[in-house]
């Protein structure tokens, strides 16, 4: 008879020799089967805790072993969308559960016959065995061998201490054949090897048998081979010694003796353990023990989980984490933000950038890469710069502009006027916002506004909209990292004064692509703990509609609108895309942030490039420095069929149009002067029920009755604009700003502050400089505010303004004034300087005298009648006459000329009684030109 010893095995031959001992070992024999079926206490352990081995192995840890919950550390995976392996996150060691049907088979029998041949058939105790150490131990005069079988060294982990563990007395060995008895009659022997298997050390810190075949063979514990599994089943009796990295040979040693057992024990041949035996073993090459393909991903999923459910023992929870994350586009943004950094760096200074996508509709995080090299510290590489707030520039309008929209302040066709504004803060702190190109571009809609970023109209936006009403709305949309009140950011939060993180301002243009649904930012798809059962708690807040869907579309649109932008960015910049796409910069002062964000129908995607510590680059903007690696990536997805599979995106065109809500009205309505959608603009139906009957431009634009001006700059008198009067034609005219720079109709430059009163004067010396179809307001005291203007402006300082009051009633005026243009009497309004006389409204003409006359009246500045005001006249011939204004009670201030009866041109002048005019020439056509056939006509002066 031949009995197996862990680690020796003493034949029939040597028996003879140690005789003495034999008959010890039999009285050893008999007393510890007296001890073990008679003197060992059982229920030590009661009920089975839980109906899996591996619930159980963690109740009986937590109720006998000291440590962290849970007990049985297990490595977390996370996997990418299709299951591939991102990262493995432990901490003790390594270690997935799997049950016994997942472990080869050859694993199990050389694990059996190296260390329990009878484990089958025994009660976990083998009194055999334990005769056979005794025996051993007697021989050689101190312990060698324990005699502990599978069932005991498993009683021996899970409840025994660690000073316990490696007690050798008998009181020690009794209690742990006592426990094993009892684990025994509680588990089957199926359950008690899957329990044991999992638990053991393989060296290297892998515990189990999925952890040790996945570290040394890169397989699973199933496809162990026969050469494979009896390496790895002769590590546990001492990891360190056999460790396949550090001591292959010796493992080889063990090996052998494992092979060796099972030939003894009837699992193999000879001839089938030799060849296991001389098979070579490829070990993996890559050993790094901690895989992580996304690590800032990686930790943010972490961060995102503690701080949602609580999990702070993530790496050691023995999850399967299944995340948003695509490990393909990962590794297309990577390569791109890794190459694109490289290559601009010599140019702008410019050492890192970060990129994250999402995916419209369930929000979830298919990119998120944090800097350009993880493992550069020069560039604070580990610092995931997608969750760091910086500075968002420009980025941040949309924002601004969806708020607008929603609350219905403005239109895209509303005319917002981009001249110079200062807003007081305080006593000591006058903010006067600049454009980044440095000029200013007059009256543009709000779609030019916006495409083109211009600053100004977006600060005098936000003080219409009112800083707290933006925080609120930017919050709605994803903006957490804006957590300040309204006094912290002011006026500057517009142009990106507050600072929010990448993944916050990607997932604010996410609501845009949403519709206006705010989606929370979702990495995690499913949870799933050691045993596959679903891990509950991860539920993404609920989606909240925080703007329109009209609202939304409109900014789309702009952003969308390559035309718009052009002026700005030219026509064929990184913005634009093989499919519809709309984008928008950011650029910080000094340069010290560039961003660009945008999106498709099928992924948004959102840029931040720059230094991680703040210094300034090198003359780089949001196009230059983020668009780049913006617009490769975006090119990139759309090239790769594969990866709009990912997306569920079609390659047919006409799936990536953005589509308007059915409710939004589509009209050809456009402000005069300014720049419009092609193909007519779009309007929600909330503006054009606001606007009613003054139609969808009602805010900007207004029908006024309104004579033609002209300047003169010294290269004669060009068309400028228009000035109220009454009777007239009436034309479609820009209004002059209002309160918060936005057009505001009726209102009265006495009812504006000083300082949106001085906007309203820049806007006039704007028109005055560049021709512009708008209402500079009434005729009678436009000389006040003609000057006015040009003290604020010095390049309106030095023109002449001209008024046509006989063109009133032309519905086209000429682009050059005629010889009916006259001065602007700049004392019509009271200013000091000599007394003159101008038209107080257009040359009327009309049938309503008895015969061919010139009639007219006379009055002073406050409209009251003058009598003895000198009117001469004169015709084409040189025929002069002179007329007073009347003082009778019925005709004061009337005056006439009675004329021939045939076409005729007559000038009319007010003089004094030295005949010096105190007027420019006005011009009456009788029966011809503007007049047609009609006798009479009215000539009215005010003036004095």
């Amino acid at each position: 008879m031949k009995q197996e010893i862990p680690g020796e095995v003493i034949g029939e031959n040597e028996w003879p020799r140690h005789r003495a001992a034999a008959w010890l070992a039999v009285v050893i024999l008999a007393v510890t089967a007296i001890l073990v079926g008679a003197c060992v206490p059982t229920g030590q352990l009661g009920a089975r805790p839980a109906a899996s081995p591996m619930e159980s192995v963690e109740a009986y840890l937590q109720r006998y072993q000291p440590g962290p919950t849970p007990r049985l550390f297990q490595t977390t995976q996370l996997l990418d969308r299709r299951g591939r392996l991102i990262a493995e996150r432990w901490e003790e060691g390594r270690r997935t559960w799997v049950p016994l049907s997942r472990i080869s088979r050859h694993l199990v029998d050389a694990t059996i016959a190296t260390e329990d041949a009878s484990f089958y058939y025994n009660t976990g105790v083998d009194p055999a065995r334990i005769a056979g150490a005794a025996l051993q131990n007697a021989q050689t005069g101190q312990v060698v061998s324990g005699a502990s079988t599978i069932t005991m060294q498993l009683a021996r982990n899970l409840f025994l201490g660690p000073e316990e563990r490696y007690d050798q007395t008998v009181d020690r060995k009794v209690l742990e054949a006592g426990l094993a008895q009892e684990l025994t009659s509680l588990f089957t022997k199926e359950e008690v090897l899957e329990m044991y298997l999992n638990l053991l050390n393989y060296g290297s810190l892998a515990y189990g048998p999925e952890a040790a075949a996945q570290l040394y063979f890169g397989k699973q514990a199933s496809d162990l081979s026969l050469a494979e599994a009896t390496l790895l089943a002769g590590i546990p009796q001492q990891p360190a010694e056999f460790d396949l990295f550090k001591s292959l040979p010796a493992a080889k040693a063990r090996q052998r003796v494992v092979l060796d057992l099972m030939v003894r024990h009837g699992y193999l041949s000879p001839d089938a353990a030799a060849a296991a035996y001389a098979e070579a073993v490829p070990l993996r090459s890559d050993r790094e023990l901690r895989v992580n393909r996304a690590p800032h991903f990686v930790q943010y999923v972490e961060d995102t989980l503690e701080a949602r459910l609580g999990i702070d023992d993530l790496r050691r929870s023995g999850l399967v984490i299944t995340t948003t994350l695509d490990l393909d586009l990962q590794a297309l943004a990577s390569d791109i933000v890794k190459a694109r950094v490289a290559e601009l760096q010599p140019r702008y200074d410019l050492s890192n950038a970060a990129l994250v996508a999402l995916r419209p509709g369930s929000n979830e995080v298919m990119v998120m890469v944090g800097s350009a090299d993880f493992a550069d510290a020069a560039i604070d590489g580990q610092v995931n710069v997608a969750v760091s707030p910086r500075q968002p520039g420009s980025a941040i309008k949309p924002v601004l502009y969806a708020t607008a929209f929603e609350d219905s302040l403005i239109s895209p066709a509303t005319v917002l006027w981009d001249v110079p504004v200062t807003y007081t803060v305080s006593a000591d702190n006058i903010y006067t916002p600049r454009n980044y190109d440095e000029r200013f571009h007059g009256p543009v809609t709000a779609r030019t506004a916006l495409a083109n970023s211009y600053n100004i109209p977006a600060i005098k936006l936000l003080d219409g909209v009112s800083v707290e009403r933006m925080l609120e709305s930017a919050q709605a949309m994803g903006l957490r990292s804006l957590t300040q009140d309204e006094t912290y950011y002011g006026l500057s939060l517009t142009l990106g004064g507050g600072e929010v993180t990448l993944l916050d301002l990607t997932t604010a243009f996410a609501t845009l692509a949403n519709q206006g649904t705010f989606v929370e930012p979702t990495p995690v798809l499913n949870m799933r703990d050691a045993l596959g059962q679903a891990v509950p708690g991860w539920q993404p807040e609920a989606p909240r509609q925080v703007v329109s869907p009209a609202a939304a579309f409109l900014v789309t649109d702009i952003l969308a609108d390559n035309i718009a932008r052009t002026p700005a960015f030219g026509a064929n910049s990184p913005l634009r895309l093989s499919r519809p796409a709309a984008a928008k910069t950011g650029t910080t002062s000094d340069w010290r942030d560039n961003w660009t964000l945008g999106y498709t129908r099928h992924l948004v995607a959102g840029v931040w490039a720059g230094n991680s510590d703040g210094r300034p680059m090198q003359n780089t903007t949001g196009l230059t420095g983020a668009a780049p690696i913006w617009h490769e990536f975006m090119e990139g997805v759309l090239a790769e069929p594969h990866l709009l599979a990912v997306l569920d995106a079609s390659e047919d065109a006409a799936a990536w149009e953005f589509l308007p809500p059915p409710d939004l009205e589509q009209r050809p309505d456009c402000p005069p002067g300014v720049s419009c959608r092609e193909g007519g603009e779009y309007f929600s139906p909330q503006w054009l029920q606001a606007a009613g009957e003054g139609g969808p431009l009602a805010d900007s634009v207004a029908q006024v009755p309104s004579a033609p001006l002209y300047v003169d700059s010294g290269q004669g008198a060009q068309w400028a604009a228009y000035c109220q009067v009454e009777p007239a034609v009436a034309r479609s005219l820009l209004k002059l700003p209002g309160r918060f720079g936005l057009p505001d109709p009726g209102q009265p430059p006495a009812a504006l502050d000083p300082e949106a009163e001085r906007e309203r004067l820049h806007a006039v010396a704007w028109s005055l400089i560049h021709p512009t179809p708008v209402d500079l307001g009434p005729c009678d005291r436009l000389g006040d505010t003609v000057a006015r203007a040009a003290a604020l402006v010095p390049e309106a300082a030095g023109v002449q303004v001209l008024i046509d009051l006989s063109a009133a009633m032309d519905p086209i005026a000429g682009p050059v004034a005629g010889d009916t243009a006259i001065p602007v009497a700049s004392t019509w309004t009271g200013l000091s300087g000599p007394v003159s006389y101008g038209l107080s409204q257009p040359v009327a003409h009309h049938d309503g005298c008895q015969g061919n006359y010139i009639i007219g009246t006379v009055f002073d500045g406050a409209g009251g009648a003058v009598a003895g005001v000198r009117i001469a006249l004169i015709d084409q011939y040189g025929n002069q006459a002179m007329a007073v204004s009347k003082d009778g009670t019925n005709d004061y201030g009337y005056y006439d000329f009675p004329i021939g009866d045939a076409p005729n041109r007559y000038t009319l002048t007010v003089v004094d009684e030295a005949g010096t005019p105190l007027s420019v020439p006005v011009v009456v056509n009788h029966l011809q030109g503007d007049a047609g056939s009609v006798p009479c006509h009215t000539v009215i002066w005010r003036g004095g």
